[in-house]
């Protein structure tokens, strides 16, 4: 790759293709001594779509916080392209980023659900106005420019629709379009597309390569290799905050993609995989009678679901974001009312008993929303994972809890310099894995959890699954789990259920042809 001359902050030309974007040597560390980023150097090209993998861990989330300007670097240049070339510039704030035709799309909607779709790209509008960026003010006019802009992609939204009334899908179109009319030159995609069904996840790449067309440019950062092979021009592999490999997509292979990214051995971990259960089911563990729940704005978000789930079974809720499956297993484990109807574990009706009941019943959860839910930022991995001791009405014996995340840590391959290390500086996937090793830890009689491996790489994901059918199997353990990668249901599930409108389909097989579940997915 290029260098830069270090002789001036100020323009230089490409003697190659033309660069849109160049980062020059990005080091970013967060105390503790989590080293995200070393030295990494990397270029973006016009009309590219650039993926952009690595194992969880390896800085390619920090690195395009940090394009973003929700980061600023410890070292390094960031390069954008203007008038006479390439130039120096400082990204100090998302809406920096977004003035200069840089904007985000991540894997939660980052919009106002209150607001109709209109008054969501009003406000970036205002925002950007403020900062100085000249741009139309009329919401009139902003309401024909979604109309027009969703007719060419071929969607058919009302712009005066509440973003709550949206589906996932939706909400992460709306998302591509706001950057679309602010005229974004580089669109960075944060693992948004990684759960869609395959039907939808089609039509986000026919959004892309339009966008590429008109000389747009994409950063995709995703953990699935098969997704990067099918939709990018390059492929950019980043390993423990370093830069290792390079590659046209033309020219390459998911073996080597996946061999640079893991190395020889862990990759062994996915010729494995997970191994399905043969055991005949019996004691219900989990028992869900004729369950109605509300979502946040008094909506009807579950109807009528009925569900057993045995010891030492694994039972998979497949299904697009929010048609309820939240809101299921919330209730299940006490987080969220119930409107009607019943839910026992083993025997026991805990309707009335709330989170720390449903959870001293032996009881481990792992939820969607894992920063308000799952975790406290400023507390160290020890004493997160001593909440679920305390929880447990037990005095806390620090040096076997210590001892105990050291062991969970290295169980669970958590990339961290210690156990005393605040949790708010692990990556995303490394955070997501100490929740998992800590409720798997608590469950003793039931496991539920939401999209699990959401944010984890190939060979974390088979890891944590294979741990999960282990509780199952070995410790007769009853796992109920929803998750929006249909690939993780069919892989881990005894049984399969389909989540629709809030309402449950099945019990099916996980040897169901993928394309009949699709279709109870968005029928």
């Amino acid at each position: 790759m290029r260098s830069v001359s270090s002789e001036s902050p100020g323009a230089y030309r490409s003697e190659e293709r033309d660069v849109v974007l160049s980062a020059r040597n990005i080091s970013k560390s967060f105390p503790g001594g989590v080293v995200a980023l070393d030295g990494v150097s990397l270029d973006l090209y016009a009309g590219e779509i650039l993926a952009l993998l690595g194992e969880n861990g390896s800085g390619k989330s920090t690195l395009v916080k940090i394009l973003y300007g929700v980061y600023v670097p410890d070292a390094g240049e960031i390069y954008l392209k203007e008038r006479g070339g390439l130039r120096r510039v400082n990204i100090n704030s998302p809406i920096d980023a977004m003035s200069r035709g840089i904007v985000m799309v991540s894997q939660i909607p980052q919009l106002v659900d209150k607001l109709t779709i209109t008054e969501n790209i009003s406000l970036t509008l205002a925002s950007l106005r403020l900062h100085g960026v000249k741009i139309y003010t009329s919401t009139s006019r902003i309401a024909k420019i979604i109309e027009r802009e969703f007719e060419k992609i071929g969607v058919k939204i009302d712009p005066n629709e509440r973003v709550y009334n949206l589906t996932y899908t939706q909400k992460q179109l709306v998302e591509i379009l706001r950057a679309i009319i602010v005229n974004a030159r580089v669109l960075l995609i944060d693992e948004a597309l990684t759960y869609l069904p395959l039907l939808e996840k089609q039509r986000f790449y026919q959004v892309l390569t339009t966008l590429k067309r008109e000389g747009r440019s994409v950063v995709l950062v995703t953990h699935k290799i098969s997704e990067a092979v099918e939709i990018s021009d390059r492929i950019a592999v980043l390993r423990a905050g370093k830069l290792v490999g390079v590659v046209n997509t033309r020219e390459t292979t998911p073996d080597y993609v996946r061999a640079v990214m893991f190395g020889e051995e862990r990759v062994k971990v996915v010729d494995r995989g997970v191994v399905q259960s043969t055991r005949v089911f019996s004691d219900v563990r989990v028992l869900i009678r004729d369950l109605y729940v509300e979502d946040d704005y008094g909506r009807e978000a579950v109807r009528g679901v009925n569900l057993a789930v045995h010891a030492g079974e694994v039972v998979g809720i497949a299904g697009v974001t929010g048609n309820g499956q939240r809101e299921l297993l919330e209730a299940v484990v006490g987080l969220r009312e119930i409107k009607s109807g019943e839910v026992y574990v083993d025997g026991i009706n805990v309707k009335r008993a709330g989170i720390r009941g449903v959870r001293e019943l032996g009881v481990g959860f792992v939820p969607d929303r894992l920063l308000e839910q799952g975790v406290s930022l400023e507390e160290s991995i020890v004493e997160n994972i001593a909440v679920a001791i305390a929880k447990r009405g037990l005095s806390i014996p620090w040096r076997l809890i210590e001892k105990l995340s050291s062991d969970l840590v290295n169980a669970f391959q958590i990339v961290v310099p210690g156990v005393k290390t605040p949790i708010k500086h692990l990556s995303g996937g490394n955070l997501l894995k100490v929740v998992i090793a800590r409720e798997l830890e608590n469950a003793k009689r039931a496991f539920v959890a939401y999209n699990p491996t959401r944010t984890l790489d190939e060979v974390s994901a088979i890891h944590v699954r294979r741990r999960i059918r282990e509780k199952a199997t070995n410790e007769g353990v009853a796992v109920l789990l929803a998750s929006e990668d249909l690939d993780e249901i069919l892989v881990i599930s005894d049984t399969v259920y389909v989540m629709n409108s809030g309402r449950l389909y099945g019990p099916l097989s996980p040897q169901t042809p993928r394309e009949e579940i699709e279709k109870l997915m968005v029928m």
